[in-house]
């Protein structure tokens, strides 16, 4: 059937809006699971446990190990879910290899732990980790998007995300704070912990446009559309239903692992260069220097911070 000339679109604003929300939703999925596929590896060199993220210090751990202090982030994390004791089943979305998940099931005898991950090079690592793990059977890989699971809804009794809301889109994360709570049950509990902006990025006056200009850098180079916006963020989880929103603000506890990062990112790259005569994949260029901008960011405490958002779906009543 031959298209008139005069013919005139019917799609709506709003139509069109989701088609575009829909493309950048795909378009963020895509950069994710190419920088998680091509530095999946990369991460080991960072924590022997696969530890995909800073780690939190507190009196009686030395700061020179790294290690302990990634452990005792999933140790601070975990606690907060207030795991009930009994057959209790955890969801970590963006669970990347599954390291919190093996420290849950570890620290928790009884919990059953899932670990949704969009990167099937994650799937492979974290499968033979739990392999070698104790009670590594407890743990259930899936490659799936975490704002769209597909797993029964009201499944869980506590959600954690590490380091992985905010690979989500929008300023409040809200696909995947909606999914979250689709799967919680009636009185679980949801940790969040992340980078978030204090408020909106400014770049009013030299200083905060440099920070600016690094900031977009880092979010370009750590594949991140943007951070969560802490401002917004409680407003937005009441409007989906979420009690007793809280934050607690790690940013001195995590400090000395972000120390860590200037001399063991130039390491890194200096050995990482040679061994590939030059020849970096893009993506693990963007690695290393998201890695080595981090510690900048975390100087701006007046609009970067690192903490803990946590919550909890309302008892059935």
């Amino acid at each position: 059937m031959p298209i008139d000339s005069n013919y005139t679109s019917l799609e709506t604003p709003h139509e069109t809006q989701r088609v575009e929300a829909a493309s950048d939703a795909a378009h963020v999925r895509d950069q994710v699971l190419a920088y998680y596929t091509a530095a999946a590896l990369d991460y080991r060199a960072w924590s022997g446990g696969f530890n995909m993220h800073f780690g939190y210090w507190r009196s009686g751990l030395n700061p020179l190990r790294r290690e302990s202090m990634l452990e005792e982030l999933n140790t601070q994390a975990l606690s907060r879910l207030r795991l009930a004791p009994g057959h209790s089943r955890l969801i970590d979305l963006g669970g990347g290899t599954g390291a919190t998940a093996r420290a849950a099931v570890l620290s928790y005898p009884e919990v059953r732990a899932d670990v949704v991950t969009i990167v099937p090079k994650q799937i492979e690592i974290g499968t033979l980790l739990n392999q070698q793990a104790p009670r590594g059977d407890a743990i259930t890989m899936h490659c799936a998007d975490y704002t769209a699971t597909g797993l029964p809804e009201e499944s869980y009794d506590a959600v954690c995300m590490i380091e992985s809301a905010c690979h989500a889109q929008g300023p409040t994360k809200r696909a995947l704070l909606q999914e979250a709570y689709r799967l919680l049950k009636p009185g679980g509990r949801l940790v969040m912990v992340d980078a978030m902006l204090l408020r909106e990025v400014s770049s009013t006056g030299p200083l905060a446009s440099l920070m600016s200009h690094i900031y977009r850098r880092w979010c370009i180079a750590w594949a991140v559309p943007e951070l969560c916006r802490l401002d917004l963020l409680p407003g937005a989880m009441s409007s989906i239903g979420y009690e007793d929103v809280q934050f607690d603000n790690w940013s001195w506890n995590v400090a000395p692992s972000v120390a860590h990062v200037p001399l063991f990112a130039s390491a890194f790259a200096v050995v990482e260069i040679v061994k590939a005569k030059g020849r970096l994949p893009l993506w693990r260029w963007r690695h290393i220097v998201a890695s080595l901008l981090t510690p900048l960011l975390g100087l701006r405490r007046c609009t970067f911070a690192y903490g803990a958002v946590t919550a909890t779906k309302p008892a059935a009543r």
